[in-house]
């Protein structure tokens, strides 16, 4: 393009331009034609107004420096080659001629000079302005990002949540017919077991015997070598078992027992046993535990119950025991359990009674029900139920609950219950509710329920509620484990009931502890709903102290993500009236900012009903005014939809027209984020705040409004904003109003004069853009 054409875009200087004012802009202008554009391309290019970069270049108003530099930059660009030094040091002093020659006393030129300020003012804002909006797309659109993420992972998390359902389910009939058929294989190793016992007991009798027969060969042997005659030896044997005193016996039992024929010293005790008076046996016996020979005493023992008549064995126990022989005793005792049927058994235990060994009764009928099966301590149960045993049966039964496997405890118990022997059954199952562990007990109850025995698993689930709070809370995952929730919460609901506040403090620090959290908030809420504003205290206070890490208030925070709106609303109030107000703060904030819009609003509802002046819209609307725009967002849906009109207008009074336009603009970008369910809901309170916005807001405050939101790329609220006020302030004006917003950044609205004069600058924009 040659010089002609180029000069066609700028105007004539004015002849009575000042020479140093006509050589500046034409230097200037020589630059600018380097750029081979138009005036009104450049401009829009720099965003400026096309008839300022004219008057620039025309010399009709003063060319700010910050112009001229940025000029040289352009066309250093556009050229290739930097403007050299020299260069711009010349025209920097034509700069300064030009500035020093104009007359700053002028109106004119002040009032050009606090324009030329402005306007460098609105061009840095405008750049501010535009890296704002850049980092809130970038925003948005990683926001976009993550909410698409999200979204995923929620359907993954959905996908794999079915998932593992069904492979519960497949796991759960596995494990059930697993338990029957574990079931069957107790009952073929109860039997098993009683099988071994049997044999086990025919075993030691044949030990006994065949080592003793050992001994006596290796002892023939011996004196064969010697030179002696074993059959002198066993004469001589058996005339001291008929004819020897009992401290002859000993001696003699004491010089075997030094030698390799201990077996005959066992069996020659055995032999005495059998034969002699109770009175010499228990002094044999005695005499032996005296001289320390316990080993051939406690041998003779078995036989001597197995051979002799029950009546032996009772007076010798009553023996033994008068002469203070307690260990003896015992094993005299235990042997007897190991060996006598049934019938013989229940004949001790009534000799043992008549004649006054309590104690070695207790012992006779406890060792029964430890180490007899289930049939023969019925067996027993049904000898001595008519006789007057019926305390010592009872005590008996009670004593073994800690020393055997749970399930046999438990057929045993049903097997008492359905052989009508009540009391004993229900001493038993009482042991072990008050000393089995957890799970255990829940073993028992739910053994009794599948048995038809709903009175005595009743009575097992109320005995073991008496217990400490740690039981209460490993009986609780025992019974869910059970598949026994009604039971579970049960639990919780009576110990609300009846423990005072520090042990309730210490059962929902146990249940956090054990990861019961839905359990622990319950009865935290439910605590606070029907104590006593004295106790609330209490039990604030010891949960604050109880455990690190936990304390009243986040305890409460959780609690209010769990339970239900009512509860929350409750629980709030029951604070209130105890004058708790950090902690129902706690539960307020919980309730409005995390919960869903449906939850929160019916809490919201109940506490408008139960505690109107805590809800008042004065009081809303002062949360209002500190609250942060995504909890006002949250609080206004929520008063929505629970219809609450009057308390919504007062939260968007207070969040809105009270505060500034920004604040509004931030409000309005939050009621847009929303997605989903709630789109339709947020986008009628957010018409509804701006119906506040414009019924209390002058002009220049909405103008302000719109531009701010222009500026968030909200076309469509600030469009809803424009037809809103168009009716209160007139279309014309309304629109001059915008159009000058427009150009001059400033939110004003125009007066009459002001009108007149920005519709003949637009008509003349509008000729200059049509040519």
């Amino acid at each position: 393009m040659d010089a002609k054409a180029r000069t066609k875009r700028l105007a004539a200087l004015s002849a009575d331009l000042p020479l140093a004012v006509e050589a500046f802009v034409t230097d200037l202008r020589t630059y600018f034609d380097r750029l081979d554009v138009s005036v009104r391309a450049y401009a829009g290019r720099r965003h400026m107004d096309p008839g300022t970069v004219s008057r620039y270049l025309n010399g009709s108003r003063r060319t700010p420096w910050s112009f001229v530099s940025t000029l040289l930059a352009d066309v250093a660009e556009h050229c290739g080659t930097p403007v050299t030094a020299d260069a711009i040091a010349a025209l920097r002093r034509l700069h300064d001629e030009v500035s020093s020659c104009r007359s700053t006393d002028t109106d004119l030129q002040r009032l050009q000079d606090r324009f030329l300020a402005q306007d460098e003012e609105v061009r840095q804002l405008r750049l501010r302005e535009r890296a704002l909006l850049e980092a809130i797309d970038d925003r948005q659109q990683r926001l976009a990002r993550q909410s698409v993420e999200q979204a995923g992972l929620h359907a993954e998390l959905d996908e794999q949540r079915h998932t593992y359902t069904t492979a519960v389910e497949v796991w759960q009939e596995r494990c059930g017919s697993l338990m029957r058929a574990g079931g069957a294989l107790q009952e073929e190793v109860a039997d098993l077991r009683r099988q071994l016992e049997d044999t086990r007991v025919e075993l030691r009798m044949a030990e006994e015997r065949c080592h003793a027969l050992e001994e006596q060969l290796d002892a023939a042997e011996e004196l064969l070598n010697e030179g002696v005659s074993g059959v002198s030896l066993m004469e001589v044997l058996e005339a001291a078992d008929r004819t020897a005193s009992v401290p002859e016996l000993v001696q003699l039992v004491g010089g075997l027992a030094t030698s390799p024929r201990g077996a005959i010293a066992s069996e020659l005790v055995t032999s005495v046993s059998r034969c002699r008076p109770v009175a010499e046996v228990q002094a044999l016996l005695g005499a032996l535990y005296g001289a320390g020979l316990h080993k051939h005493a406690e041998a003779a023992l078995p036989a001597m119950v197995a051979m002799r008549p029950v009546a032996d064995t009772a007076d010798l126990v009553g023996e033994l025991l008068r002469t203070g022989l307690q260990e003896p005793a015992a094993a005299l005792l235990q042997a007897a359990v190991e060996l006598h049927c049934p019938n013989d058994l229940a004949e001790l235990a009534r000799i043992l009674h008549c004649r006054g060994h309590r104690e070695a009764l207790l012992v006779l009928l406890s060792g029964t029900v430890v180490h007899r099966d289930v049939a023969e301590i019925l067996a027993v149960c049904g000898l001595l139920v008519e006789s007057s045993l019926d305390e010592a049966l009872v005590q008996a039964v009670s004593c073994p609950a800690q020393d055997r496997v749970c399930a046999e405890l438990v057929e045993l118990v049903i097997a008492l219950h359905e052989s009508g022997f009540w009391p004993l059954a229900d001493a038993l199952q009482s042991a072990m509710a008050r000393s089995r562990v957890a799970t255990d007990v829940a073993e028992l109850i739910g053994a009794l329920r599948s048995a038809g025995l709903a009175a005595a698993a009743a009575a097992v689930f109320s005995q073991t509620q008496q217990r400490s709070t740690s039981h209460l809370v490993a009986m609780v995952s025992a019974l869910h484990t059970a598949n026994m929730h009604d039971s579970a919460s049960d639990v919780l609901s009576h110990a609300l009931l009846t423990r005072p506040a520090r042990e309730l403090a210490q059962l929902i620090t146990d249940l956090n502890v054990a990861g019961r959290h839905k359990e622990a908030s319950d009865a935290l809420t439910a605590s606070l709903r029907s104590r006593t504003q004295a106790e609330t205290r209490i039990l604030l206070h010891c949960l604050d102290h109880m455990h690190p890490g936990m304390d009243s208030l986040s305890l409460l925070s959780e609690a209010a993500t769990r339970c239900s709106p009512e509860h929350a609303a409750d629980t709030l109030v029951a604070l209130l009236d105890g004058g708790l107000h950090e902690h129902a703060e706690a539960i307020y904030t919980c309730t409005t900012q995390e919960r869903p819009t449906g939850h929160a609003s019916a809490a919201l509802l109940r506490l408008h009903i139960t505690r109107p002046n805590y809800l008042s819209p004065s009081a809303l609307a002062v949360q209002a005014r500190t609250d942060t725009a995504s909890s006002v967002v949250n609080l206004s849906l929520a008063l929505d939809t629970a219809r609450l009109s009057t308390h919504l207008d007062a939260v968007l009074v207070a969040a809105g027209p009270e505060q500034s336009a920004g604040h509004v603009a931030v409000l309005l970008k939050n009621f847009h984020r929303l997605h989903g369910s709630s789109k339709g809901q947020s986008t009628r309170v957010a018409a509804r705040l701006l119906d506040h916005v414009v019924g209390s807001q002058p002009l220049d405050y909405h103008l302000g409004l719109i531009g701010m939101l222009d500026g968030m790329s909200l076309d469509k609220i600030a469009a809803q904003l424009v037809d809103r006020i168009c009716p209160f302030w007139g279309p014309r004006r309304v629109e001059l109003s915008l159009y000058a917003m427009e150009f001059t950044g400033k939110a004003v609205a125009l007066g009459q004069a002001q009108q007149l004069w920005w519709t003949a600058r637009r008509t003349v924009n509008r000729l200059l853009s049509s040519t």
